[in-house]
């Protein structure tokens, strides 16, 4: 059966589709996306991804010939061709600025191209919700205030890509940024997250982390629950001495951590806390999709 994405506003089977080699996404990485998750047809949190790609859009100041409700189009055409309708899936929306004008500049009346791919989602393995994952600290150390393109989910990935082929070297499934002052700042695709004494502490946006869609949620689930939360500076030292770690993200959503660099943190996994931080999650999915289907 044939993949199809979307690209140049139609549906084109995935082998046949083409991007000029002077797209400034190919040649300089000059694009953003946003990666989705879809349970059995419908995404989760779509609006809040579309709002923080839209807003990285402006801030670079991209010329939009298109809006939201017209990625929302494209993207239910994607999933309904790929007959992903009543499947998980995962979901990659890409924009970049379109065809390099010669000058490296914003200007030139650059016209975006918009690219949806949308597969069937391969799902972590289960033993990683129930006995945690090896996190490893990137030998990368970004500065105190990190650049404010980190805000932004770029195409020019490579610095992420790098840290996660470390993490892969040392048998760990994902790799932590820290700072030259050994502050904790995010994942190499997620946000951080540790517990102690019964409160959850997350990295604050003000170090220019990406604002994670799931790492909102969960910051929400917490204040709806009960749970104390606090955005805060988080040294290493707070979380090799922390009662509980997870991490977020939209692919894998709450996955609990066992182990940093050498350091076992964490001998209940997951702790009480991020278990039911885990159930709060996966039922917070249920209702709005029930809520999606009611309106």
């Amino acid at each position: 059966m044939f993949k199809y994405v979307f690209i140049s506003g139609k549906l084109v089977i995935e082998n046949k589709a083409k991007v000029s080699v002077r797209d400034r996404g190919f040649l300089y990485g000059d694009g953003l996306f946003e990666t989705l998750r879809s349970y059995g047809g419908y995404i989760f949190m779509l609006d809040a991804h579309l709002e923080r790609l839209f807003f990285s859009l402006k801030v670079l100041k991209y010329n939009l010939p298109f809006d939201k409700e017209y990625i929302k189009d494209a993207l239910r055409k994607t999933i309904d061709k790929n007959n992903l309708g009543k499947r998980d899936a995962y979901i990659k929306i890409i924009v970049t600025r379109g065809i390099h004008s010669g000058e490296l500049h914003f200007g030139g009346g650059y016209k975006p191209n918009l690219v949806i791919i949308a597969d069937s989602l391969t799902h972590y393995p289960e033993v990683d919700y129930t006995e945690g994952i090896n996190i490893t600290t990137s030998s990368i150390r970004r500065p105190q205030v990190g650049s404010p393109l980190y805000c932004h989910k770029l195409l020019n990935y490579f610095e992420n890509i790098f840290a996660k082929n470390e993490a892969h070297y040392n048998r760990s499934q994902e790799a932590v940024f820290l700072t030259r002052d050994h502050l904790v700042l995010e994942g190499a695709t997620s946000n951080i997250f540790f517990v102690k004494g019964n409160i959850v502490y997350t990295p604050p946006l003000t170090q220019n982390i990406l604002p994670g869609i799931t790492r909102e949620v969960v910051i929400k689930i917490c204040r709806e629950n009960g749970i104390k939360v606090k955005q805060k500076k988080v040294h290493y030292r707070d979380i090799i001495n922390a009662d509980e770690i997870f991490k977020t993200s939209s692919i894998a959503g709450i996955v609990p951590v066992k182990k940093i660099d050498r350091f076992v943190v964490v001998r209940k996994v997951p702790g009480n806390i991020t278990s039911k931080l885990m159930k709060l999650y996966r039922d917070k999915i249920e209702y709005s999709k029930l809520d999606s289907i009611s309106l």
